[in-house]
């Protein structure tokens, strides 16, 4: 009988400790905290896939936290909860850390992508006044030029825009400029190639 006694205050007093375990309130915060902080850094424009790993780990440790939630109170266990918002925080943390080498390696391309058309418009200048000119040569040239000017107009736009820190914007910016410059330089070195086979 005492044998029995004792074996069911043992086993009461298990579940009521397994029942009175709480949330893991603390890591569920730092984590919480730290897929904020990833998001801040611009994550999503930086590191888009780390932070969507990121986000399904917080999705995870949430989805835990609403079975335990809805579980019998002396049957919840938040020992998955807390490995999961571990999990979550280090996600969370990888993405932010991927986040500011991504932005770091933009602001490079940046850079080089802005100092080559600035040498590719001077390059494409010259190209247009040795140009081949003769009969209809005339407003094809009058465009390029106006391209080119446009273009240069735009150097001011790529560099408030890469100055604000929207280095994968200016970087766009300045693709889509370099574009237009080759295909300007295509065309004059197609019209040389042309009149040089007359």
């Amino acid at each position: 009988m005492k044998k029995t006694l004792g074996a069911l205050a043992l086993f009461t007093g298990t579940l009521i400790a397994v029942g009175c375990s709480q949330p893991p309130t603390d890591a569920v915060n730092a984590a919480q905290a730290a897929l904020e902080a990833a998001k801040s850094s611009e994550a999503a424009d930086y590191a888009a896939e780390s932070l969507a790993a990121a986000e399904s780990s917080a999705a995870a440790l949430d989805a835990e936290l609403k079975v335990q939630s809805e579980a019998f109170a002396l049957t919840r266990s938040y020992t998955k909860a807390t490995e999961l918002a571990t999990a979550a925080k280090a996600a969370a943390d990888k993405a932010a850390a991927d986040a500011k080498a991504g932005k770091e390696a933009a602001k490079a391309s940046a850079t080089t992508m802005i100092e080559g058309v600035r040498a590719s418009i001077d390059a494409v200048k010259q190209m247009i006044v040795t140009a081949p000119k003769g009969k209809g040569t005339k407003a094809d040239l009058e465009a390029m030029t106006a391209d080119v000017a446009a273009v240069e107009t735009g150097l001011a736009d790529f560099d408030a825009t890469f100055a604000a820190g929207r280095y994968k914007e200016a970087q766009a910016k300045a693709e889509a400029a370099q574009k237009t410059l080759d295909g300007i330089k295509a065309d004059i070195e197609a019209a040389i190639a042309a009149r040089a086979s007359r």
